[in-house]
């Protein structure tokens, strides 16, 4: 037994971090090479685990379970290593929406999770991994119906071992559908208990508290509870969307106006794009973002469009709400509601895309949106690379966010020549932002880029304005103003 807990625990080749017995579950921080202190922390909870497992009771009633993502990690294939750090984080972040405050889980050396539940008997427990293993691979495997994760119930010890059975998540939950009970029928004491502590959802599945309060640690010494830091919401900065004017070199003029996610601070001042949703991670508050700025950007454009105006305009969508069923088709149903006369004036960027988003699954999501659009375009980061995984999958173009560094803008330019280069191989038109310079502008243009913005071109505004023309001589006119 105690073999097997030191195994979960082993730091040689793990790439997770190391739990925390301070809390009912772990929370999560960077892999960092172990200090003395965590090495402590490691080993009381290793004994406090370990403790625990060796009740029988705990083991019997199906109480821990093995969450393995292994069969994830293979369908992702090459694609894993770049997506693993996203996809333990939102592991991470749904097992933590589904805990209870005495619950305690932490992530194996081999990347897959352990749970112990409280006070939930097995068949309520094996529902909250089975719905954790679907939320997680709605999101990053889409609706694959090869998809699926191994849930393993210790359902006892013996010689000092614990003895697992195995059950894929869909299986759990189809039996959940059909209301099938596991062999022995529970007890009125345990529904009572069950129904208590995880209440029932509208489709059948359990629904858990979040709560994350405070236990003891260990040693019988309860934590303080420290005085909590309590501010306005709009001190933390207020979302929203603005609108940055878009030049078509080659046309000269300023014909399509990029909608790009900002946060606002109490003195006005604010950061945009993605870093503005760095903050963000729960996808229903991803989703009602992106779903605000489609109604007022569509709304916009149709004003303007009744004016005899003629504008192109680009919606922002973030990955966390295409990725999820239970999000994408509350935002395909908006979709659906644009006049057909307007979508050819919409354009959708992608935002927050991890690189090795597999080529299927990123042809299946582009599939969903490109009805209601003109193109489609993806936030890629600004550092050479190749975009030849993005051909044929039904993207238009890419945005680059040229770094505001004027110390570094040889180095740049070179680099904006190779991103260009690499663009045009995969058949990808190419808009560059950032651009605070005359010199960029003139740099981006010798290259071949033929979309830009930035405050060179224009500030973003907080409502579009009407196309206009803007030519190089406008551009030097600005500057010595």
């Amino acid at each position: 037994m105690r073999r097997l807990v030191r195994r979960w625990f082993s730091q040689t080749g793990a790439a997770g971090p190391l739990p925390s017995s301070a809390a009912g579950h772990s929370a999560n921080t960077p892999r960092t090479m172990p200090t003395e202190e965590s090495r402590q922390e490691l080993r009381a909870l290793e004994q406090r685990l370990w403790r625990l497992l060796m009740q029988p009771s705990v083991a019997s009633t199906g109480r821990v379970h093995l969450l393995d993502l292994g069969m994830m990690r293979d369908r992702l294939g090459v694609g894993w290593p770049a997506l693993r750090p996203r996809v333990l984080t939102a592991a991470d972040t749904i097992i933590d929406r589904y805990l209870t405050r005495n619950d305690i889980r932490f992530r194996t050396a081999g990347d897959d999770y352990i749970l112990v539940f409280a006070s939930l008997e097995r068949h309520a427990a094996a529902l909250v991994c089975a719905r954790v293993a679907q939320e997680l691979l709605q999101l990053f495997l889409g609706d694959d119906r090869a998809a699926d994760l191994r849930v393993s119930t210790a359902v006892g010890v013996l010689d000092g071992k614990i003895r697992f059975e195995h059950a894929l998540a869909t299986v759990l939950l189809a039996e959940a559908r059909l209301g099938v009970e596991p062999a022995g029928a529970r007890s009125h004491e345990q529904e009572n208990a069950s129904a208590s502590a995880i209440g029932a959802g509208q489709d059948g599945f359990p629904l858990m508290s979040g709560a994350i309060l405070y236990a003891d640690d260990g040693g019988g010494k309860a934590k303080p509870v420290l005085r909590q830091l309590r501010l306005s919401p709009d001190d933390a900065g207020r979302f929203g969307i603005r609108y940055r004017p878009v030049w078509d070199i080659g046309q000269q003029v300023i014909s399509t106006y990029m909608g790009t996610p900002v946060r606002i601070f109490p003195d006005e001042s604010f950061i945009e794009g993605v870093a503005a949703l760095n903050s963000l991670t729960d996808a229903m508050e991803i989703l009602q973002l992106d779903a605000d700025a489609l109604v007022g950007s569509v709304e916009i454009l149709n004003g303007l469009f009744r004016n005899k105006s003629r504008l192109m305009m680009s919606v922002p969508i973030c990955f966390e709400t295409l990725a999820a069923r239970r999000t994408r088709l509350p935002f395909l149903e908006i979709c659906q509601s644009i006049p057909d006369y307007l979508r050819r004036f919409l354009i959708f960027e992608l935002l927050r895309f991890p690189p090795g988003v597999p080529t299927g699954r990123l042809s299946e999501l582009l599939h969903e949106v490109r009805p209601y659009c003109r193109w489609t375009f993806m936030r890629m980061d600004f550092k050479p690379q190749s975009f030849s995984g993005l051909a044929g999958t039904g993207l238009n173009g890419i945005t680059v966010a040229m770094p505001a560094d004027r110390s570094a803008e040889a180095r740049l330019m070179e680099e904006m020549n190779g991103i260009v280069t690499a663009a045009e191989r995969a058949g990808l038109m190419i808009c560059v932002t950032g651009l605070s310079t005359t010199s960029m502008v003139v740099a981006a243009r010798a290259s071949g880029v033929k979309l830009v913005a930035g405050n060179r071109i224009g500030p973003p505004q907080d409502r579009p304005r009407s196309m206009i023309r803007f030519d190089w001589p406008d551009l030097f006119r600005d500057e010595e103003e």
